[in-house]
């Protein structure tokens, strides 16, 4: 089997580094976008499995964050893999390479899936109007305030033409697809430029786009949740993992989530200074 691993990133390099070493084996590549606001050096990865894509400006809850998802999915798609493993470089695997292996072998998506709008999932995030190109968390600065009072005002006079589907889906950010659910979603995008418009304006687009595009096709059924972990519980969320977090992975095999039970075979968030927490997991989980 063929693995791709697909990574969003823009900082914490050094645990990136962990994360591509836990998960580089024979059969294995990864495709990483890096911010392009970020300082970042990439003859610091020399490996030939490791490739690299054409960086672009990514804002946080913006289109630009799908459109860097897409990217590695075609890039990784013109190679061809058996399964396309969506993370982020604060992610890290709990299990044993043998175990995930396994695991990937299914014939599923591990792809979450929640039918129609939620409280956690408003459908203002797609009904109305917004843009890209700022950060939305730096309340601060002036382009987020002169973006944001814009937004606001659109509200009030402006409501965007219905979906090109009927039933949106929500997901999460992170998946593992096959090759064939893959080659889906690709065509689906080239085919229907209206729908990749919709999702243009749309706030956190990477949690609709891709789970309303297979939860409207023959794909839905095989769809049984993702493999990550991570903690909402704290302001703001997710939580960097703790060593009280690992203890608890150790524990417990099956979560609860919106989405319904799942077993985690990947967690986040860490950063360059889990270097303990990393250790406690090769020794008792990877091992």
């Amino acid at each position: 089997m063929k693995i791709a691993y697909l990574i969003t990133a823009y900082s914490n390099f050094v645990h990136l580094k962990r994360l591509i070493d836990a998960l580089d084996e024979p059969n294995v590549a990864f495709y990483i976008h890096v911010d392009k606001k970020s300082d970042f050096r990439e003859e610091n990865f020399r490996n030939e499995k490791v490739h690299f894509i054409d960086r672009i400006k990514v804002s946080w809850g913006g289109w630009s964050h799908q459109q860097a998802i897409l990217d590695l999915m075609v890039a990784a798609h013109k190679t061809g893999y058996n399964r396309y493993v969506l993370l982020s470089e604060a992610d890290y695997p709990i299990t044993s390479n043998e175990a995930l292996h396994a695991k990937l072998k299914q014939k599923v998506e591990y792809l979450n899936l929640l039918k129609g709008f939620h409280d956690h999932k408003p459908e203002e995030r797609i009904k109305y109007m917004h843009f890209d190109g700022f950060d939305r968390r730096d309340k601060t600065a002036l382009r987020t305030r002169i973006f944001t009072t814009l937004e606001s005002w659109l509200k009030l006079v402006y409501r965007k033409k219905r979906c090109p589907f009927p039933q949106i889906y929500h997901g999460t950010t992170w998946w593992a697809l096959s090759k064939d659910a893959v080659a889906y979603i690709l065509s689906f995008v080239e085919k229907n430029r209206n729908y990749v418009a919709f999702f243009k304006t749309s706030w956190c687009p990477e949690e609709s786009f891709i789970p309303t595009i297979l939860g409207n096709s023959n794909f839905k059924e095989r769809c049984v949740g993702n493999l990550t972990y991570s903690d909402w519980s704290t302001k703001p969320p997710p939580a960097i993992i703790t060593n009280e977090h690992v203890a608890l992975l150790k524990e417990t095999r099956t979560f609860k989530s919106p989405y319904g039970a799942y077993t985690p075979y990947f967690a986040r968030k860490f950063n360059d200074q889990s270097a303990a927490q990393i250790e406690q997991i090769e020794q008792t989980l990877r091992n």
